[in-house]
């Protein structure tokens, strides 16, 4: 009895002992012991893009610039939705009603370039050390949306973006079928489409004016009964936000005050006159009516201007619409131009030949639709250049 008992004692030492020595022997090439499909592949991301901008020279030609960054500072959250196994055929992820498998979330760098980042319920950028998309081998679709808001999952299952605000430049892009390897660890997204619209805003003399001045320069801009903040964004390659208007309260307005106000190129503003714009993001609107408020300043005085403008007018997303309030005399028309959002680059290759100042990009005279949306015939100018001096 107590030989086996020695016995069986010496057979656990020796099983120990050679369960030590396999241990040792497959700890250090653990690529070797663990499936290539599952081992971790950290992915990067080329540099994302909003598409290529026209390019317009003095002689009018038209050529191909580098495609536009997105701006320096925003944020992304990426998502990467599994479909299948190198070699399958995979199906494609349905992003508004699967979750990723995998997800992070990066800030764009002056150079274009993604880094991962931390940030908070609203997309913003927030302190802390991030780690960048890390997925198993496989076959993916990617969904990206900018900023980085949350994907979250609504009573009806499908995932969304909520609580949308005036004033945010929301961007999606996409790509899919993408294989990921430890040998292909580099994805490139789709051109980003953006989601809403922008707004610029500008004071310029008409061309007919004859009072002389040495100023003038708007100092504020409120736009009423648009489309309410809060909005949503369904995840998706071709989903949007639902345009809305005619709102109420201070909900359904926008304000662009003094301090968001900005010098024009100095191309565009060549008698030295102060012209001045103002530019932002904001949510599709319908075609309901909408009303304006203007301040703007000449020399000492200062006029408040105000019109409903009824013309079937939507902002779409996508689109950029110039409001420009040309001032003649004492008189005064609001005539506005959409264009394309897609930035617009102006080179010179006129060299040898007369100047011609460029316009200002954001408000150029580029090849749009132009109409006039409001007019005011007899402007009452008082005070001293403040909204409530004296007159």
């Amino acid at each position: 009895m107590e030989r086996n008992r020695v016995q069986l004692y010496l057979l656990y030492l020796l099983w120990l002992l050679a369960g030590i020595l396999l241990v040792g022997c497959t700890a250090e090439p653990v690529e070797e012991i663990v499936p290539e499909e599952s081992q971790p592949v950290a992915l990067s991301f080329g540099k994302p893009n909003l598409g290529v901008p026209e390019l317009l020279t003095r002689a009018g030609e038209v050529a191909t610039p580098p495609p536009t960054p997105l701006p320096a500072g925003a944020t992304v959250r990426i998502g990467a939705y599994f479909t299948g196994n190198v070699g399958d055929v995979p199906a494609e992820a349905s992003f508004s009603t699967v979750a990723p498998s995998f997800e992070a979330t990066y800030v764009v760098g002056d150079d274009g370039s993604l880094s991962p980042c931390c940030v908070n319920g609203n997309g913003e950028q927030t302190e802390g050390t991030a780690k960048g998309l890390i997925v198993r081998n496989g076959i993916y679709d990617f969904y990206a949306v900018s900023p980085a808001r949350p994907l979250l999952q609504g009573n009806d299952g499908f995932y969304r973006v909520t609580g949308i605000p005036h004033k945010e430049d929301v961007m999606t892009s996409f790509v899919r079928g993408v294989a990921v390897t430890k040998i292909a660890r580099q994805v490139t997204l789709r051109t980003f489409s953006r989601k809403c619209a922008m707004l610029v805003f500008n004071v310029a003399p008409s061309p007919g004016n004859a009072l002389p001045f040495d100023h003038l320069y708007g100092t504020s801009l409120v736009i009423r009964k648009i489309s309410s903040p809060g909005a949503v964004l369904l995840a998706g390659t071709d989903t949007g936000i639902l345009p809305t208007g005619g709102g109420t309260g201070a909900d359904a307005e926008v304000t662009f005050t003094t301090e968001e106000f900005e010098p024009v190129d100095p191309d565009s503003d060549p008698d030295n006159c102060g012209l001045n714009k103002t530019k932002g993001v904001v949510l599709p609107k319908d075609n309901q009516p909408f009303e304006v408020e203007i301040t703007v300043v000449r020399d000492d005085e200062t006029a408040i201007l105000k019109a409903t403008i009824d013309q079937n007018i939507s902002f779409d997303e996508g689109k950029r619409y110039i409001f420009t309030l040309e001032v003649k005399n004492n008189e005064s028309s609001l005539i506005m131009k959409v264009l394309d959002w897609n930035a617009i680059v102006f080179r010179d290759d006129n060299v040898g030949g007369p100047d011609t100042p460029y316009p200002d990009p954001d408000i150029n005279e580029g090849i749009g639709t132009t109409v006039t949306v409001a007019r005011w015939t007899e402007i009452t100018w008082s005070g001293n250049g403040n909204v409530g001096g004296d007159s």
